[in-house]
């Protein structure tokens, strides 16, 4: 008699388990868009027809496809320039916008992967020297801030040093 009670048991927190499982697929399926069905794809002619001719006689051939457009390069800025030199240009060239960008984008991954990155793979690292590298931290808080006018003066500042201009 324990013996069945114990199989009924285990039956029906099986049957409970799949049930939340089975009802759980359901709900991410009902969630996703419907897929779009596919074209069948053309039946080639046994016989093709020939082509019809113009009134000198000449057949008419068929306008060719036009080509597809080519994809236009990106207008973001992307990567780490080599050089320190390189990277406050690059960091110059976007604090120039008015409304300053975003930090957390691509001056920061000008600032974090390559000026204060203190690794010999770095592409411009500054780790050596501390009165720098204060400064960038520095002009890395003015950006968060969007303080335009202290970043720009700082990064001049800091390509002054740095020999760039």
């Amino acid at each position: 008699m324990r013996i069945r009670t114990v199989f009924l048991g285990l039956a029906l927190v099986f049957a409970v388990s799949l049930m939340c499982e089975a009802s759980q697929a359901v709900a991410q399926n009902a969630n996703k868009p419907a897929a779009k069905k596919a074209k069948p794809a053309a039946k080639p002619a046994a016989a093709a027809p020939a082509p019809a001719a113009d009134s000198t006689g000449q057949a008419m051939t068929a306008p060719k496809p036009k080509p597809r457009p080519k994809r236009k390069a990106s207008m973001a800025m992307a990567g780490v320039p080599n050089g320190v030199p390189a990277c406050l240009k690059h960091l110059s060239k976007m604090a120039e916008k008015d409304p300053l960008i975003d930090y957390d984008g691509h001056p920061s991954e000008i600032v974090n992967g390559g000026l204060l990155w203190s690794d010999l793979k770095s592409r411009c690292s500054i780790a050596g020297d501390e009165a720098t590298k204060k400064k960038v931290i520095e002009l890395a808080g003015a950006w968060r801030t969007k303080d335009g006018a202290r970043v720009r003066s700082i990064l001049a500042e800091l390509e002054s040093a740095a020999g760039t201009k």
